[in-house]
């Protein structure tokens, strides 16, 4: 191994962190590797916090992303309750709750994003829970055993996942969205709308463009939740998902540059020497879209990660993984590739209730930026992961909803 003055300090305990060390050590770095983590569990996937391990098919230990004593076995000193207050980038320092310094000569920040919280009376009732963590995670599980009815904040990710799960669990669910659609990141207002009324078909209730005045209890008990134009509603589970925010404060702090993130270059570089940052935190130029984004899915934490660990480890290869994520609702699983976000319309192909769909979303000017997928095979996903790459400009877009034709045929390419 090398010299203790040739040190990598990840700060963050979460999978990017996770793969980063993996990934370092795979390639043959060897520089001394210490993760500072400020939760109490080795780092973990999230995606089965809302899914299995809530509907109680996953143990907590099933949720990490490998077991504690194999950083120990690839020289990884990974530190559990270690809360970094600040970076010192000309001492090259960590400095920890406590005062301890950890010198690096090498910084990673990976420190994710946390939940926002509702600003609402009665927030702070017994009951009510973010759900980001997976202690979060394991206290809503025990507490869906005893109530009989939840509501849910927030039809993205988290709302959308949990609500499903704790129905799927038996309870009674309201879903409270203030917008117009159930998961708006499916890129498709269609789409959204069939996924509403599967949702109710499924017997939770969702009520779309509908905001909370406050929740309600008996004493600091949560019994229910009181919208703006006077409805109540009973529930004595509460789980708030109404996005997150990037814990940037450590980096900003010591000097870096931020902007709805941490602002990195191709390489993941910060702005402070030596310093880099990867995961839900970091903000980088996508090759993919041609712009700067923030990411907040397991597939691009996981491939970051990844990255960097190799790229420190000495490999030149650049970044160039197009962005992917899944979502899993009911039993019904969803792939969104690309840049759903940059897209003006959506032409959908197939349905929810045909059991197989392709959504292909289109900039104003017609270029393909982005699909959403459901039901297709491996190798139609695989067509429609090399179209999103290439861009194109569809000439005829009523191609697009031709069942018949396979994506490349029906975009024309």
């Amino acid at each position: 191994m090398a010299s203790d003055t040739d040190t990598i300090v990840v700060v963050g305990g979460g999978l990017a962190s996770a793969r980063f060390a993996t990934e370092y050590r795979a390639a043959g770095g060897e520089a001394s590797v210490t993760i500072l983590s400020s939760e109490e569990d080795p780092p973990y996937h999230r995606p089965p916090l809302t899914k299995g391990f809530l509907r109680g098919e996953v143990e907590r230990d099933g949720t990490y992303v490998r077991p504690a004593a194999e950083y120990e076995d690839d020289v990884v000193e990974l530190r559990l309750n270690a809360i970094a207050e600040r970076i010192d980038p000309q001492k090259h320092v960590v400095l920890l709750e406590g005062g301890e310094e950890v010198p690096y000569a090498r910084l990673v920040v990976a420190t994710g994003a946390r939940p926002r919280p509702l600003p609402l009376p009665g927030a702070d009732l017994v009951g009510i829970h973010t759900y980001r963590f997976l202690p979060d995670a394991a206290t809503v599980r025990v507490a869906a055993e005893e109530a009989h009815s939840a509501i849910v904040v927030g039809g993205s990710f988290i709302g959308a996942e949990s609500a499903a799960s704790l129905r799927l669990r038996g309870l009674d669910v309201t879903l409270i969205e203030m917008g117009p659609r159930l998961m708006p990141q499916l890129g498709s207002a269609e789409l959204s709308a069939e996924l509403a009324d599967f949702y109710r078909e499924q017997g939770v209730e969702v009520l779309l463009e509908t905001e909370l005045a406050e929740l309600t209890g008996n004493g600091k008990l949560l019994t229910g939740a009181r919208t703006k134009d006077g409805v109540t509603i009973e529930g004595y589970l509460a789980i708030v998902g109404i996005g997150v925010v990037p814990n940037v404060e450590l980096a900003q702090d010591a000097g870096a540059e931020v902007d709805d993130g941490i602002v990195v270059d191709e390489r993941f570089r910060a702005s402070l020497p030596d310093v880099y940052a990867v995961g839900d935190v970091a903000r980088y130029p996508d090759p993919t879209s041609g712009r700067l984004r923030r990411i907040e899915h397991w597939s691009s934490a996981n491939a970051q990660g990844g990255h960097l660990g190799r790229q420190l480890a000495g490999s030149k290869a650049r970044y160039d993984e197009l962005p992917v994520f899944f979502t899993q609702l009911f039993d019904e699983t969803f792939q969104v590739i690309g840049d759903p976000e940059s897209a003006a319309e959506s032409i959908v192909r197939g349905s929810l209730a045909d059991g197989r769909l392709v959504g292909y979303h289109l900039t104003g000017e017609g270029q393909l930026v982005g699909a959403v997928v459901h039901g297709e095979s491996a190798d139609v996903v695989e067509e429609l992961k090399t179209l999103v790459r290439e861009r194109p400009t569809i000439d005829d877009p009523t191609r697009l909803t031709d069942e018949h034709l396979r994506p490349a045929e029906a975009v024309g390419a």
